[in-house]
């Protein structure tokens, strides 16, 4: 399986498609993954890039992910208008699924709002929710332990990343999406090996960088 994830920092820290590849091979799938990202832009600023339209139209994915803005969430008209445009770029032979993120740590109750954009999204384009956004919370508050953000309360952690591989994978491979499962899932995506070689977020002198 060859897919395609587009989207920004929520994609590419701690590399969430690496991630779900390992998901794939735990569950006897062999998956290859192409990331097309960019710190804090959203599927708009990919419909201006020509390496969406190449890799999209050209790159013969059996699926695409799609992933918009976050932090702050620019609302149901941004993703959906954004997200309209870019399916209809899709080929026919490609599935489309869309990468439903969390809210700030500090912004619990703008979850909801995320969510239905991204179904709305779904039922106007035919593609499959990954509904990381609608574990994130539940999940949250059963494993206080667990803490899914990174340090600014925004980011993943590598525990929230392998938590997004592991609701992504199951989604694709049309898995069981049991909360529990999913975050046992996740705690042994959080074990896997990432070459220090990788650039990835850490905070240097009080600021976010990558290094």
């Amino acid at each position: 399986m060859k897919i395609l994830f587009i989207g920004n920092s929520h994609t590419f820290v701690h590399y969430v498609p690496a991630r779900f590849v390992q998901f794939c091979k735990d569950h006897g799938v062999q998956a290859e993954a192409v990331m097309l990202t960019h710190p804090g832009m959203g599927l708009d600023w990919h419909l201006k890039q020509s390496q969406t339209y190449y890799n999209l139209m050209c790159g013969g994915y059996d699926a695409v992910v799609l992933q918009h803005n976050a932090h702050p969430f620019p609302g149901r008209e941004s993703l959906l208008e954004a997200g309209e445009a870019i399916a209809a770029l899709v080929p026919a032979g490609t599935k489309t699924f869309l990468y439903m993120t969390w809210t700030e740590k500090s912004n619990p109750q703008g979850q909801e709002a995320m969510c239905a954009a991204y179904e709305a999204l779904a039922g106007r384009i035919g593609a499959v929710v990954c509904p990381v956004g609608r574990l994130w919370w539940p999940l949250t508050h059963a494993h206080p332990e667990a803490d899914f953000y990174f340090a600014d309360g925004e980011h993943t952690s590598v525990l929230g990343a392998s938590l997004a591989a592991a609701v992504i994978g199951r989604t694709v491979l049309g898995l069981e999406l049991d909360p529990e499962t999913c975050f046992a899932d996740a705690q042994s995506l959080a074990r896997m090996y990432q070459d220090p070689r990788m650039v990835d977020l850490t905070v240097r002198d009080g600021q976010l960088a990558l290094e």
